[in-house]
């Protein structure tokens, strides 16, 4: 019915300086509880009539609080402070770290950054209580209530991810502190109502209820419908999650991929994950046509169409990679011409074009490596987000797969998937498939052109090549460093 929404930075204090990250809690509550009211206002609604609220948030990014509820840090995803602690974690216990919770580096998670607290803060560190995830810590603020969602905590490094429960084991092995995983609970669970405090700050009703939602990807499956094993749900926004539903967990034997939680129980996601992908083409958007709003992107994708296919032999390597949790490093990139560019004419139409079809050789690549390690027959493929706005990237890349896509033009898939997680919990549905049946949009389904696919098999083909050429070259490059 409305939405409202701002912009936040994060800071970078200079003792984590330049890698880490961190945002004030107090801060961000205030943008929350303002964003709140305004959505409130511009729905022309009173605050008695919703139902219930619920909360879904990046993944990754993390909340501690102490015994009186407290924050003593917020980081988000970005906050990369506990590299050397995640590096001394996975060389010692790296390979068990992934079969248990389906995750590494470990860097990127919950355990090294309580290493880099207890190494660098132990005053603080020992006074952590509680891990909470970001949406979690909104649950808390709006209720008083800590729990852990399970597709949450999944996905910061704790959990036990064929049991969905914390992991005694890895708490023993890495010497976390006892106490600080609250109770698991499930996305659609109501778990309270919203205190006088958060009513009288966000403007709700005092009472409404206050239901547990999910993780940012694993509520746009749900938004999207994608629930059944094989099914592929990509969500194209700043990054591009290539997510396959299982009905078990899978672990790739080579820790290139992220095994998590569905928000539907009994059910999994493998992940192959494309990295920066709405960054990147928000970045190009900056470059092309300077700080502009956002009806730009309707005119980049017109031009865009007016380029053919494979964009007059120009190549993109502008942030979308093909995932590999198992090495990272920088990669080199940018645009690669076939010739000269005042022979060919190249154009802005053709950097457009080639930077979409670079998003979509990337998922490809990604929807493959999911093929590849689950040995799952693909059900079908679904896309939401900021980038399923683009038709020519949608097109694009059901030619490329040479199947339909089921493509979402609602941009805020996830907000509606967590929207079905408080109508569960508030008891309008009996659980989560109930309220997608009835709460799902209709996608557009788009049919791959015989031709165009074709083509686009040739063009993959060189892709491919290409970036396995500047993989090489990056190694070679380190190799020169080192020595």
């Amino acid at each position: 019915m409305s939405s409202a929404q701002r912009e936040w930075t994060y800071d970078t204090p200079a003792e984590v300086a330049p890698l880490g990250r961190e945002f004030d809690p107090t801060g961000f509550w205030d943008i929350i509880c303002q964003i709140i009211a305004e959505a409130i206002k511009k729905a022309a609604i009173t605050p008695d009539q919703i139902i219930a609220i619920s909360a879904a948030s990046q993944r990754q990014g993390v909340v501690f609080l102490d015994k009186d509820g407290h924050e003593l840090y917020a980081g988000p995803n970005i906050d990369l402070r506990a590299l050397a602690e995640g590096f001394s974690i996975d060389s010692e216990f790296g390979n068990e770290i992934y079969r248990i919770t389906g995750h590494i580096p470990s860097f990127l998670f919950t355990p090294a950054k309580l290493r880099w607290f207890k190494t660098n803060h132990p005053h603080t560190y020992e006074r952590i209580a509680t891990v909470l995830s970001i949406s979690d810590w909104i649950i808390y603020r709006l209720s008083g209530e800590r729990v852990g969602e399970v597709t949450c905590v999944s996905d910061i490094g704790l959990v036990d991810i064929c049991e969905r429960k914390w992991s005694s084991r890895l708490m023993e092995m890495l010497e976390l502190p006892a106490g600080i995983c609250p109770q698991i609970t499930t996305a659609g669970t109501c778990v309270g109502a919203t205190t006088p405090a958060a009513a009288e700050q966000t403007g709700l009703a005092p009472g409404t209820l206050v239901v547990v939602g999910g993780a940012d990807t694993q509520c746009g499956l749900l938004g999207m419908g994608v629930k059944d094993e094989g099914q592929v749900g990509i969500m194209a926004g700043w990054s591009g999650s290539i997510q396959m539903v299982t009905a078990q967990p899978i672990i790739d034997s080579r820790c290139r991929l992220w095994t998590g939680c569905h928000v539907i129980a009994g059910r999994w996601i493998l992940e192959s994950n494309a990295g920066e992908s709405g960054g990147a083409y928000q970045w190009l958007k900056g470059l092309i046509f300077g700080e502009s709003n956002t009806d730009i992107y309707a005119r980049m994708d017109s031009l865009a169409q007016e380029a053919p296919p494979s964009s007059e032999g120009v190549l993109a390597f502008i942030g979308p990679m093909v995932m590999d949790m198992s090495r990272l490093r920088p990669s080199l990139g940018g645009f690669i011409f076939p010739t000269t560019p005042s022979v060919t004419n190249i154009e802005r139409k053709h950097l457009i074009r080639a930077a979409l079809e670079n998003l979509c050789f990337a998922f490809k690549a990604n929807y493959a490596q999911l093929e590849e390690v689950s040995h799952l027959r693909v059900e079908g493929v679904s896309i939401g987000g900021g980038l399923a706005q683009s038709q020519c990237l949608v097109q694009i890349l059901s030619d490329l797969l040479g199947m339909e896509v089921a493509s979402f033009e609602m941009p805020q898939v996830s907000s509606l998937g967590t929207a079905m997680c408080a109508a569960v919990g508030s008891g309008i549905y009996d659980n989560l498939e109930q309220a997608m049946d009835a709460m799902r949009p209709i996608p557009r389904i788009v049919e791959p052109d015989p031709k165009r696919a074709q083509e686009y098999a040739q063009c993959y083909g060189r892709w491919l090549t290409t970036a396995k050429w500047l993989e090489d070259l990056n190694e070679k490059w380190y190799e020169q460093m080192e020595l």
